[in-house]
């Protein structure tokens, strides 16, 4: 196995395409990424060079289509947290309750999987013998189960490549652990891939201090991250409260030139509300990741549908009635009675009927006319857009359909999400004490959250802008380390100060 640990904006994705092209035209590849914006990198730049990119997918996308139990449907991330409030309300088992409704979550199915794959081991070999070749990047975001399934890939493939950087491992909450790929630039069997390990992306300024920031961590592997000597400014200001944040920021936007792009992260949402109404009122356009990019009425629309004409009836229909009740006795009641005798949906769709639209209880035509009619013409194009063969694996798959709708070159979102993009001008807002680090997260976390404050400034590649203030209200600062902010009785609001992460920058 060949390994490279390489930090921010160092190429990684050039490295990946250089492997690729060495080797042929890509077709026996397996390139597999963490997240969506990572694949998309990655795809453009073999697209670039003219080779396939149709073996580049996330992990889930691949887990999805070499799974080999089909008989389940994948849990959205709104219908997991609906399940696991109804698996509270009727005292069922989680886990009991996904086989009953024949759905799984992703970590179930990879497990299910990883299981399978181990008895039958010729399985993925049949699978995957049109592959000689596996790449695996930004390894260190996968938690447990996500690599056990890749370890397997890599015993299944002749020759394996895994690329991260230990540096930018944040997804701790999800148990992902940078200890794996620390474990294998270790093992001497490894084969270390060659790279320059010089940031294009940042401007010196920004390696200087950043470097300054994440050397603080003591775990983690010293490695070479030098400057390219591109130019290009860090500014940090303590300001009074998030509407001066805002104004600041605002003000910054204004000079930014047409073809330049813009992010702004936080740790939190409720640090960005006030620049959501300041952009809203100077008509600055701008994407906020923070809004759900399918909200709750195009979600019932989707359950509507599939609960009359999807493959799972019986499970649209209960998150369905779950979204439309406010008193759910008798509805965790028959749960809990089919569950223990079987599944009536007749009986469920009886109860539920006065919740529902009329054009449900009504006989129903064929999918394509019922389509047309006016309640559901918000997720005619979502049908469209839908991966699948047949008319069940486009309503399987409808929730899921890539959002072409135009994002705005602001765009607003967490840190978190910002892994694998990079913008021209980065705001980092709400760089306080007691939210980012939040020592309420314990001790291990300091390092996770220094890795992110880490990940948050490295996606800048010409100006960096960092805020932190001293105002904030009592609703949000319950939602913090509260005792890293002190009542000022007299102005009746919280008063904080900067994170300890601004200090370790050695401004």
């Amino acid at each position: 196995m060949k390994i490279l640990l390489a930090g921010p904006g160092t190429g990684k994705t050039t490295k990946i395409q250089k492997i690729v092209s060495d080797h042929g035209d890509g077709s026996k590849f397996l390139v597999l990424s963490f997240t969506n914006a990572t694949v998309r990198d990655l795809q453009e730049s073999l697209n670039r060079q003219n080779i396939t990119s149709n073996n580049c997918m996330t992990l889930h996308k691949f887990a999805v289509k070499y799974n080999h139990d089909k008989s389940r449907h994948v849990l959205m991330s709104n219908e997991i947290d609906e399940l696991k409030t109804i698996s509270k309300g009727t005292a069922l088992n989680f886990d009991a309750l996904c086989d009953f409704l024949a759905c799984t979550t992703f970590d179930q199915m990879i497990g299910r999987f990883v299981e399978f794959a181990k008895s039958n081991p010729r399985y993925l070999q049949d699978k995957l013998s049109a592959y000689d070749s596996l790449i695996v990047d930004e390894y260190q975001d996968f938690n447990p189960i996500e690599q056990s399934l890749i370890d397997i890939l890599i015993g299944t493939i002749n020759e394996s490549y895994v690329l991260g950087d230990d540096d930018q491992c944040i997804y701790d909450f999800k148990d992902a652990s940078s200890d794996k790929i620390i474990s294998f630039h270790q093992d001497s069997k490894n084969e270390m891939i060659e790279h320059e390990h010089v940031c294009y992306r940042c401007p010196d300024t920004i390696v200087e201090h950043a470097t300054n920031l994440i050397m603080n961590n003591k775990k983690r592997i010293a490695k070479k991250w030098e400057k390219s000597g591109k130019e290009g400014d860090l500014h940090y200001s303590q300001l009074n409260t998030f509407d001066q944040v805002a104004q600041a920021i605002c003000t910054e936007i204004e000079k930014v030139k047409i073809s330049e792009t813009v992010l702004v992260l936080t740790p939190v949402e409720f640090a960005i509300r006030p620049l959501i109404k300041a952009l809203m009122s100077k008509k600055i356009a701008h994407s906020n990741f923070f809004t759900p990019k399918i909200d709750d009425s195009t979600l019932a629309k989707a359950w509507e549908v599939r609960a009359i004409y999807g493959k799972y009836l019986y499970a649209n229909l209960i998150f369905l009635g779950y979204s439309k009740l406010s008193n759910r006795k008798k509805f965790y009641e028959l749960i809990k009675k089919h569950f223990d005798k079987g599944q009536n949906y007749q009986e469920l769709f009886d109860l539920l009927k006065s919740k529902l639209p009329d054009d449900l209880i009504s006989q129903p035509v064929d999918l394509e006319t019922f389509l047309t009619k006016e309640n559901y013409l918000q997720i005619i194009d979502r049908y469209g857009k839908a991966e699948g063969d047949s008319e069940n694996e486009k309503l399987e798959n409808m929730l899921r359909a890539t959002d072409e709708d135009k994002e705005e070159k602001v765009k607003i979102m967490s840190i978190h999400k910002s892994k694998g993009l990079g913008a021209d001008h980065v705001f980092m807002v709400g760089l306080n004490e007691g939210i980012i680090p939040n020592s309420k997260r314990g001790n291990d976390s300091l390092e996770s959250q220094r890795r992110l404050f880490f990940v948050g400034m490295t996606r800048a590649k010409k100006k960096l802008f960092l805020f932190s203030n001293i105002c904030i209200e009592g609703k949000d600062v319950n939602t913090v380390n509260k005792d890293d902010f002190k009542f000022h009785h007299r102005a009746k609001v919280w008063q904080g100060r900067a994170s300890s992460f601004i200090s370790e920058l050695k401004l």
